[in-house]
């Protein structure tokens, strides 16, 4: 009893003691000395840092972050995200396109000290400290080091003689009560340092404008940089130099510091209290420049620096720097350094990228876009660069709560300038933003906020990290009370500048300010789904031609939405097309969709057309997607011209019940997708009969040949097995297929396979398998029954589209150029033979092929010398079958064909132009082909619609 006592007063003690415990974290103190060489574009440097352990613990090591060894291969965590992003760019770029660092000699407290590597990551390393760094104590460490600089396929980097120098030197990862954190560089997932002061001197060439975090102590940099025109270095220097007005005497750098050369300069920049330090080096920079005097009476310089020919976009760059910093510092709190600056990045990259004071910004379209980007991140001096939350594990209490002041500052600019065209824009694009949530969240591919930066997929980080954050926020207010939310927000900002918060920091400041419980709020940061569910109920009624009612719906988006646009279509039976498309398909996709497509013929004079009818079921099951569907169509298909000039027209009617189960992602920055589908089609054809009349009158007898149709219905059931990989580094797909109807089945494989060149293009691979099954005996009733669902080698025509999926211009056409269109079916291949009673090639038993389709490099494709893009690839088709493999065979047992394909509209259209092909075609050509235009007629082309995938389009919006 008495050993229960004491534990649990030891239990009570220990307790107390760990809630008495007070913040602390780390301070780390640089002092680097840097060299820029802009002929190999490489940096030398020396760093040293002041390590202050104000921890409880005792540090046996320290981990380093070597970030600029993310670019040194295809193996490290930034190259992997990237593909995994779709993006190959760095994975095939040239050695001397990437980076490292290296030289590097770590020495503590002045003895040599040993490093060791991480065990995943090359951009990280342990420093093995030589004696025990005891709590409250601190510690000198000093390396040299040595930079390759990549080419800009992220942050830092060069463009030439453009410079992004960012993420450039050693750093120590955090140590913090939750441990250490030490990270790989990644792109899509930012930064979590530790705070200090920073002394940084920059030697490099004269001609050269630097921006970089903190302020500047070269009085005379800083005056030729404000008066610098756009014109050489010698021609500055003849022109007198004056002061710039607006550059208040008070706000000039106290102790300059000078070391130039005839050749160099070296420049010196210091700044307290910061996380991390930034620099981009220019010879074409302009400067803006101007104060800004604060609510306090404090007054900061404002700087942007941009290229020449970027002026014009820039002019208003000053003002909206300004406005930003106004706005947070009103609404969170004050800004605590004394200069503000913005970068023109690089057409190379897009967006933007926040650093301590400065920013940089890529490729801005217009003054619109760029008003939001720099607003942006001139507010994440407030959210990240002042309140350092771990942005790699909580990016939402970064970017969302930007996001969130990025709305008030839009709402703020309608108040203060209501015909500011670019706010509108902005909120329309806010709005579209949720429209796209919604539509994530109804099909379960949503994510919830509170995840660690790489665990969402690329439109997820946006949408989710970003904009649902903003609408949470909204939310918080609202429920707050704009008075207590507001003093929330400055409580959070007083309590926690310069310091770690982790989201119960933000939420404890937040609920000092109100009485409301916000566990159920913040609760939501968890959950998935959207923040505000409703809709409005009504009915809308919108044209994709009328941009006015699709903005509104963006806007405001109804629970049901009818489209009503007219449309045309052409066959060359039907003729000229036109109609009406009426349907309620929308963003997010109701349950219960439907699309239908009336249309009068003018060639016909007859009513067709085609439609759909679909209910989705979404879950969070094993089946993530539930499709059930009614297809229909019905449309001419062959027209009979007799003697007499009267004609019979021929149609086909199709109704196609089916369902499809979409199975749930492993996760959704997985790039497998795989689902299983049935259809049953129920066909209808009308045939020609043609009969003669014999009529006696007399002693005369007349015969009279009389044409009459008469219908056939037949149907068909098919199952697909399919899986996919989109991923941007030879992506795959498989299709097994199996079909039955009577008298046959059918069983194919078909896959697909992409190979990547590193100069860029690929080569497609497919491979194909089929087997043609009779139920029953072998009979020549069910061959002749059965023939246009054979397996076919050379280039399926209309007639062997046996399911009416794909598209003819003239589906039973045996001359002129509709004769020519094919379809990618079984072997693939790119020669017709349909003039052929049994087309070469064409089996009842089983059938292989490999069908090969290769870009040409730019530097031999002889149509780069045109003035306007024409895609060219190449093409090779092999293949065998089964007849060509019995004993008495006299066939070649492989066929081939090989040619120019010319892929358009992103392989909808393709023209192929076969120039080497195996005897039996050469044959086959020669003895059915007049002389007259022969080339041209060997010449075949495809309409691909019934494999159109919008995920080319839009990537992981829909699966």
């Amino acid at each position: 009893m008495r050993k229960i006592f004491f534990f649990f007063l030891a239990f009570i003690f220990l307790s107390s003691v760990h809630a008495q415990q007070k913040y602390w974290q780390q301070q780390v103190n640089y002092t680097i000395d840097v060299s820029l060489n802009d002929k190999e574009h490489t940096l030398t440097g020396f760093v040293n840092i002041e390590y202050i352990n104000n921890s409880p613990d005792s540090l046996h090591f320290i981990w380093f972050h070597i970030w600029p060894n993310a670019y040194k291969n295809d193996r490290t965590a930034f190259s992997n995200q990237q593909l995994k992003n779709g993006n190959t760019d760095f994975y095939f770029s040239d050695k001397e396109n990437k980076g490292y660092i290296n030289r590097l000699t770590f020495r503590v407290n002045n003895i040599t000290a040993d490093i060791e590597d991480h065990p995943l990551h090359i951009d990280i390393i342990k420093l093995i400290l030589p004696t025990t760094l005891a709590p409250g104590a601190k510690t000198f460490i000093s390396t040299s080091f040595h930079v390759k600089l990549p080419a800009i396929f992220s942050r830092s980097g060069h463009d030439k003689n453009n410079y992004q120098l960012t993420q450039w030197y050693p750093k120590p990862a955090v140590y913090d009560r939750k441990g250490w954190h030490p990270m790989p560089y990644l792109d899509q997932g930012e930064f979590y340092s530790e705070f200090g002061n920073y002394n940084v001197q920059i030697s490099l060439p004269q001609n050269y404008v630097v921006a970089a975090t903190g302020e500047l102590q070269n009085k005379d940099e800083f005056e030729w940089m404000i008066n610098r025109k756009p014109t050489s270095i010698a021609e500055a220097k003849k022109t007198s130099i004056k002061p710039n007005a607006s550059v208040a005497k008070n706000q000039l750098p106290k102790t300059p510091t000078v070391l130039t050369s005839s050749k160099t300069k070296t420049l010196q920049y210091m700044q307290n209290n910061v996380h991390d330090f930034a620099w981009f080096a220019s010879k074409d920079f302009l400067v803006s420049h101007d104060t800004l005097k604060l609510n306090s009476g404090k007054i900061i310089d404002a700087f942007s620096f941009y290229s020449s020919s970027k002026k014009e976009l820039w002019k208003n760059s000053i003002q909206i720097i300004k406005d930003a910093v106004k706005t947070r510092n009103e609404w969170i709190g004050e800004y605590p350094y004394n200069t503000v600056s913005a970068v023109q990045g690089w057409d190379k990259i897009s967006g933007g990228m926040e650093y301590p004071t400065i920013t940089v910004l890529g490729e801005m379209l217009d003054q619109s876009i760029l008003d939001l980007i720099l607003e942006h991140e001139v507010g994440h001096n407030w959210f990240y660069g002042i309140l350092a939350s771990n942005e790699r594990l909580h990016p939402w209490m970064d970017e969302g709560l930007n996001t969130f002041y990025d709305n008030k500052y839009l709402h703020w600019q309608n108040t203060k300038k209501p015909k500011v065209e670019r706010a509108v824009q902005s909120i329309n694009r806010q709005n579209f933003e949720n429209l796209l949530l919604k539509t994530k969240a109804v099909s379960k591919l949503d994510q919830p906020i509170e995840l660690n930066a790489e665990a969402f997929n690329r439109t997820n980080y946006g949408l989710v990290v970003y904009h649902k954050t903003y609408k949470w926020m909204e939310f918080l207010e609202e429920k707050m009370g704009n008075t207590s939310f507001a003093n929330g927000i400055k409580k959070y900002y007083r309590d926690w500048q310069f310091k770690h918060p982790y989201p119960e920091d933000f939420k404890s400041s937040l609920q000092s300010s109100t009485e409301l419980n916000l566990d159920s709020i913040f609760s939501l940061l968890t959950k998935r789904g959207v923040i505000d569910p409703t809709f409005v109920r009504k009915w809308k009624i919108a044209s994709l031609l009328s941009i006015k009612k699709l903005k509104e719906y963006i806007n405001y988006p109804t629970k049901n939405l009818l489209w009503l646009n007219p449309v045309m279509g052409f066959n060359s039976y039907d003729k000229l097309m036109a109609g009406l498309f009426i349907s309620n398909y929308k963003l997010p996709p109701s349950a219960f969709q439907f699309f239908v497509i009336p249309m009068f013929a003018t060639g016909t004079k007859k009513l067709v057309g085609t439609g759909k009818i679909n209910y989705t079921h979404f879950s969070n099951s094993a089946i993530r997607k539930l499709d059930v569907f009614l297809n229909a169509s019905t449309f001419s298909d062959y027209v009979f011209t007799e003697s007499k000039n009267e004609k019979t027209v021929l149609t086909f009617q199709k109704i196609v019940p089916g369902f499809r189960l979409t199975f749930k992602e492993k996760d959704l920055t997985n790039s497998i997708h795989k689902h299983i589908q049935f259809k049953s089609f129920f066909i209808t054809e009308q045939n020609l009969r043609f009969n003669k009349d014999t009529v006696i009158t007399g002693i005369d007898t007349s015969i009279t040949n009389r044409v009459n149709t008469f219908g056939s219905q037949r149907n068909l059931q098919q199952l697909d097995f399919v899986i996919e990989n989109n991923r941007a580094l030879y992506p795959y797909s498989a299709n097994l297929r199996i079909e039955q109807s009577t008298d046959f089945a059918r069983v194919a494989f078909t896959g697909n396979y992409f190979f990547n060149y590193v100069r860029g293009g690929g080569m497609k691979l497919r491979l194909f398998a089929g087997k043609f099954i009779y139920m029953g005996s072998k009979t020549v009733r069910k061959q002749l029954n059965t023939d246009r669902f054979h397996l076919n080698m050379t280039g399926a025509d209309g007639y062997e589209d046996y399911t009416y999926s794909d598209y003819f211009i003239g589906r039973n056409h045996f001359d002129q150029l509709a004769s020519q269109q094919i379809m990618e079916r079984d072997g693939g291949f790119k020669v017709r033979t349909n003039l052929y009673s049994n087309k070469i090639g064409k089996t009842d038993d089983w059938l292989m092929a490999i069908n090969l389709s290769s870009t040409i490099p730019d530097k031999i494709n002889p149509l780069q010398m045109l003035p306007f893009n024409i895609p060219l690839k190449l093409f090779l088709d092999i293949g065998t079958q089964s007849d060509d493999w019995k004993k008495n065979s006299s066939s070649d047992r492989f066929l081939f064909d090989a040619g120019l394909q010319f892929p358009l509209f992103n392989e909808s259209v393709n023209i192929y132009v076969p120039l080497l092909y195996s005897n039996a075609f050469k044959d086959y050509i020669q003895n059915t082909l007049e002389r007259k235009n022969r080339f041209m007629k060997t010449i075949s082309f495809s309409i691909d619609i019934s494999n159109f995938n919008l995920r080319k389009i839009i990537p992981e919006l829909i699966y």
